[in-house]
């Protein structure tokens, strides 16, 4: 074969293997079709939910701020037989689940004190406004009344055997969100973000109990209908 005849057959072979690929992907493509035809789509695991506008249930089904709010509807007695949910608590994510309710080693009647005493929430919790923790009072604050009110009451009793020992309530954490989210308080109250916008009608509970599920997708909610910032770095910083 001469030199000119073999650069003659290069180009065919490649011609031929040109017309096998496409041949190949059109099959392939055809068989695809086929097989979705009769079965149903699978969701994809990558799929997120969209946003269905600032009153819609999105983002894992949680509800959003305005449902928030409205739920639960106390009526009666004030709500002096609210009683928290008890466990096993449904999982959240890395937040502290919704309606966990430790039980406390003083029990405190919020009922008791905000509804018929009308003592407000930063007498306890004095730097909600100022800081991004909330704060817990000293047994010495609480002692301020109860040296001389309800003395006698078994907790009352045990509150003043911590004061005695000049040690605090270890009290039970409840509300946390992960360690990489920052919850700054002071910047929501300032905003005028009410206490039971995330808390619920504590004033209400017998016994306290994480009222929403601070998961990512309930905060954001939040965020939107406010009109608030709701980019990566406004929490996670």
């Amino acid at each position: 074969m001469t030199q000119r005849k073999k650069w003659a057959v290069i180009p065919g072979f490649f011609a031929v293997g040109a017309i096998a690929a496409g041949l190949s992907a059109w099959s392939g493509a055809t068989a695809r079709q086929a097989s979705a035809a009769q079965a149903p789509a699978a969701a994809s695991p990558l799929a997120y939910p969209t946003f269905t506008g600032l009153s819609g249930t999105n983002l894992d089904g949680v509800r959003n701020n305005t449902e928030a709010q409205a739920l639960p509807k106390i009526t009666g007695d004030s709500g002096l037989r609210l009683d928290a949910a008890k466990g096993p608590w449904a999982y959240s994510g890395a937040s502290s689940p919704q309606n966990y309710s430790p039980e406390q080693p003083v029990k405190f009647p919020h009922p008791q004190h905000v509804q018929k005493l009308g003592m407000n929430c930063t007498y306890c919790h004095y730097s909600a406004g100022k800081a991004q923790d909330p704060g817990l009072p000293s047994v010495s604050s609480c002692m301020g009344c109860h040296t001389l009110v309800a003395t006698g009451k078994p907790e009352i009793k045990k509150l003043a055997a911590y004061y005695a020992k000049g040690q605090p309530v270890p009290w039970e954490r409840m509300h946390k969100v992960p360690e990489y989210v920052h919850f700054p308080h002071s910047r929501h109250s300032n905003a005028g973000v009410t206490c039971q916008t995330c808390h619920g009608e504590v004033q209400k509970m017998t016994q306290v109990f994480q009222y929403s599920s601070l998961n990512m997708g309930w905060c954001v909610n939040c965020h939107i209908e406010r009109k608030a910032r709701y980019d990566c770095s406004t929490c996670h910083y």
